[in-house]
């Protein structure tokens, strides 16, 4: 055993503003999100060789091949994904690498961008690069953008690499993540609040973003972008003050107009859920991510929290856990240990 590096990178919350994190909408009219990172993490190990061959493996896709730097050649099936950071980092010398995801990918919870996050990561710290959380969010976005070409907006990247409550601002050349101190007694109450659940229906968020693509050109979809983007404020805006009388009509009204954007986003299975979600005491909800499946987001209170999680029998549920830290790179020395 020799020197291994570790990564791992949150996945996140987005309460509201997503779609106007998309670049097309947002190099025209600006976008605005506001999201927190939950204990929920993308893992990436990488441990070094002495020989120039690369082993890939990803258990939850049954990734698993090698390549030799010497000759190029491949044993076994690869994978864009891990085949694009290797193209981009070019390394010289052997490796294993294995990636976790304590979910599954198309959870809604920007697991992808967490994981490309993670892998950013750890190759930064082996190969001793130096990037701010600015460029390891860039440098993840344009790898799984633009170098693999998957639709899909910019804000898990930067909610992923900084970590905790953030209130992301998307403009035509820049992008700013406005780090929010939020009070511990907030932080409880919302985690007392919030419940996420598994619908059991993953589904591939960039088919979903390139359908809002096509209708971005309506005038009418452009109104409920501009809506989302208003909530993005107002729902910023009450966790500063710690004010959640609302909260749940916000969250509701924030999924109202999502809906709007593109055919995908719900069905009438989704629509049935949220349906009996309030009967049993669901005081807001929304789908989180691209929507068409993945996690669900609950707000609810004392009086309603029991009869609400016993009406989801059969259901995954999640308590929520904000974490403050974003992606987090360590090394060890395992040739080191004492056995």
């Amino acid at each position: 055993m020799g020197y291994k590096f570790r990564s791992r990178a949150p996945l996140r919350i987005s309460f509201a503003g997503g779609g106007t994190d998309i670049k097309p909408y947002f190099e025209k009219y600006g976008g605005a999100v506001i999201s927190a990172t939950i204990g929920v993490y993308a893992y990436s190990s990488l441990e070094l060789r002495d020989d120039k061959l690369v082993i890939i493996k990803e258990p939850a896709f049954n990734i698993d091949y090698s390549i030799n730097l010497e000759n190029g050649n491949v044993k076994g099936e690869k994978s864009p994904f891990f085949d694009a950071i290797i193209k981009h980092f070019k390394p010289e010398q052997g490796f294993y690498l294995i990636s976790h995801l304590d979910t599954e990918y198309g959870s809604g919870l920007g697991s992808s961008s967490a994981m490309m996050v993670s892998l950013v990561g750890v190759f930064k710290k082996w190969l001793n690069i130096n990037l701010n959380e600015y460029e390891i969010a860039e440098l993840a976005y344009k790898i799984e953008r633009e170098d693999l070409g998957i639709a899909g907006g910019m804000q898990d990247q930067y909610a992923s690499t900084f970590g905790g409550f953030n209130f992301i601002e998307f403009k035509k050349d820049d992008v700013i993540v406005n780090r929010m101190k939020i009070k511990n007694d907030v932080i409880n109450e919302l985690q007392f609040r919030l419940l996420l659940v598994n619908l059991y229906t993953p589904r591939f968020s960039g088919i979903i973003h390139k359908q809002m693509q096509k209708t971005m050109q309506s005038s009418e979809v452009l109104e409920h972008y501009e809506e989302i983007k208003k909530l993005a404020v107002e729902i910023k805006n009450r966790i500063y003050k710690g004010s959640f009388e609302d909260f749940g009509e916000l969250l509701k009204e924030e999924w109202e107009h999502k809906k709007q954007l593109s055919e995908g986003i719900t069905n009438p299975q989704i629509d049935a859920f949220f349906e009996k979600c309030e009967k049993n005491g669901a005081l807001g909800y929304k789908l989180l991510g691209a929507g068409g499946g993945g996690y669900a987001l609950l707000f609810t209170d004392e009086e309603h929290r029991h009869e609400l999680i016993k009406s989801l029998a059969g259901y995954e549920l999640r308590n929520v856990e904000f974490v403050k830290n974003g992606l987090e790179v360590w090394g060890l020395d395992e040739s080191k240990r004492i056995h």
